[in-house]
């Protein structure tokens, strides 16, 4: 394995929970696909990190998603791991050991998923794949999910981060919401109807006329929960679990979005024993 070269990233409760789930789900779905032998299942994560952190509450070295995924039994047939940062990619590559199953990518996961990697995702090629998507902020593009829905081949966890959204984009007043805050809200939700689901009809009167009222964090992703389904395909997008940190705020919502009925019964099971 390669020296480390900089700090792992340090995380709260609520992410090492989140692992535990994605590696749940990851041993659900591949034991899902073992009377399908010539169906070719592969896992993704397009911010996968190092494929290793450490524990904000105890210090410990944590696994990261990525090498959870390569331990899964039964075994995923193919990998792809991608990452902007080209330290933590070097060192997944050592954690990875060389495998000829893993494809590790360092760059922008937007471009080589819709590119790259999902056009080899698709219904009519046997192909299948869990893929996860935890964006470090609003860095994702509404295209990869729309890609990966209309595929009908991807079963999509998904990091919907309402806590950035609050802090960029959706503030009480919108029209003090920066360009580039709106810009990148419109990149995730894919265009400007997130306004609609963030502050909707209601209005409230006051001595200077109707005031704009902003919706809770549950319109919103009500609103996105039904695109999910409308909009880009997915057949089946069970109600996501809320992630919170140590001060019990929702930092995001952590979704699952599939073509399949059974996938939504298998996440509601494990999300239950960690509502």
């Amino acid at each position: 394995m390669t020296d480390r070269p900089f700090k792992f990233d340090e995380i709260g409760y609520w992410s090492e929970l989140k692992l535990e789930i994605v590696e749940k789900y990851g041993s659900a779905y591949t034991k899902a696909f073992v009377n399908f032998p010539d169906l070719k299942k592969y896992y993704i994560d397009g911010f996968s990190g190092a494929g290793m952190h450490v524990s904000k509450t105890t210090g410990a070295s944590i696994e990261g998603s990525p090498a959870r995924a390569l331990k899964i039994t039964p075994p995923f047939d193919g990998f792809c791991f991608i990452d902007l940062n080209s330290d933590k990619t070097d060192y997944l590559k050592g954690v990875c050991g060389g495998r000829p199953d893993v494809d590790i990518h360092t760059g922008d996961s937007n471009a080589y998923l819709t590119t790259r990697v999902l056009p080899a995702i698709q219904y009519e090629k046997y192909t299948r794949a869990l893929c996860l998507l935890d964006p470090y902020a609003l860095d994702l593009d509404w295209q990869v999910i729309l890609q990966a829905g209309q595929s009908q081949a991807v079963d999509l966890l998904l990091n919907f981060p309402v806590m950035d959204m609050n802090r960029n984009a959706i503030w009480r007043d919108p029209e003090k919401v920066p360009k580039v805050g709106i810009e990148r809200m419109n990149r995730f939700w894919g265009d400007e109807s997130w306004r609609a689901a963030a502050y909707g009809e209601a209005q409230q009167r006051s001595l200077f006329g109707p005031e704009i009222v902003k919706q809770g964090n549950e319109e919103i992703v009500a609103a996105f929960r039904d695109r999910l389904k409308k909009v880009a395909g997915f057949g089946y997008v069970a109600d996501p679990l809320p992630m919170r940190n140590s001060k019990n705020a929702i930092v995001y919502y952590l979704f699952l979005a599939s073509p399949k009925a059974v996938a939504e019964k298998i996440i509601r099971d494990i999300f239950r024993k960690y509502g």
